[in-house]
């Protein structure tokens, strides 16, 4: 064989090698990415593992970059080509192993999902008057959260938002059907039950993974002006409890109940307003109605 057509065929593994190999960084670079804003503390791995991992990955691509270099000082050895095939297969194994564990992450993430909407359906099961809201909450905090400044966003891990706000009510699990579906008026007592939900749910979420977010569901009928059900100060409530008030708010408005018809769109939005600052945090309600009407007209509830 002529030793220059020799030292392109050897090369050639090993640069389709480098290709994987850089594909399989950016994979994992963004798995890791994915799994630091959903993964709660306990579900997470050891940084320093993860970062050796990837410091691995690093040499790796190194590694066949200067044995491409090196392929066009090499005298003409067919074991010298059967190694390079052996590290092209190497390479592919990284990558392949790298995807594998992508897709084992993001089917984990909706078991997850479809455990939290399990217990959503109890809810809805239990409170006939509210049955999606929810879920209805959960995609209007999607919605408002896509319309917050880019250091609003850094602060907030979406993710994990997303799965108190779905999870906000998980508290009425533990309150009467009687009391959560009478048809009029509740008792002062009643309504002292009624406003146990967000602690039931903290205490619900504190001895499970998402203990972190047992807070913003403890605090999520905090009020501005500290009338809220613990007395908090604007500065004390979290921002998801402030994201998830507003959409709870919105949603409730446009639900029909035994004591009142639903609002439209302007008359729910002209009754935030007015509560803005009051009862809800004034910058969240200004982003809020930065969403298009239509998005909100368009989720099922």
């Amino acid at each position: 064989m002529d030793l220059i057509a020799f030292r392109v065929l050897a090369a050639v593994p090993k640069v389709i090698g480098a290709i994987l190999i850089v594909l399989a960084i950016l994979k994992y670079r963004r798995l890791l990415k994915r799994a630091a804003e959903t993964n709660y503390e306990s579900m997470q791995q050891s940084s320093l593992q993860e970062k050796g991992a990837l410091f691995m990955l690093y040499l790796f691509l190194a590694g066949f970059i200067i044995g491409t270099v090196d392929t066009f000082f090499r005298i003409e050895d067919p074991m010298y080509l059967f190694i390079s095939l052996i590290f092209l297969l190497g390479s592919l194994f990284i990558y392949l192993s790298i995807a594998a564990q992508e897709k084992l992450f993001l089917r984990l993430r909706e078991k997850t999902m479809e455990t939290m909407k399990t217990f959503v359906k109890a809810i809805d099961m239990k409170d006939s008057y509210t049955k999606g809201h929810s879920t209805h909450v959960f995609e209007i905090v999607s919605l408002i959260y896509e319309e917050l400044d880019k250091p609003q966003k850094d602060e907030i891990e979406k993710p994990k938002l997303l799965d108190a706000a779905l999870l906000h009510d998980i508290g009425k699990m533990g309150i009467k059907d009687e009391i959560l579906n009478k048809p009029d008026g509740l008792t002062p007592e009643e309504w002292e039950v009624i406003k146990t939900h967000p602690l039931n749910g903290s205490r619900m979420l504190e001895d499970t993974c998402y203990f972190e977010i047992a807070d913003w569901v403890l605090y999520h009928h905090e009020r501005m002006d500290g009338k809220g059900y613990y007395g908090l100060s604007p500065d004390e409530i979290p921002i998801e409890s402030k994201l998830i008030a507003v959409a709870d708010t919105y949603s409730a408005l446009r639900t029909d109940r035994v004591y009142r018809r639903k609002k439209t769109h302007a008359e729910a939005v002209a009754i935030m307003e007015e509560a803005a600052g009051a009862q809800l945090d004034t910058a969240i309600v200004e982003r809020f109605l930065q969403v298009d009407e239509g998005s909100l007209e368009r989720l099922r509830y």
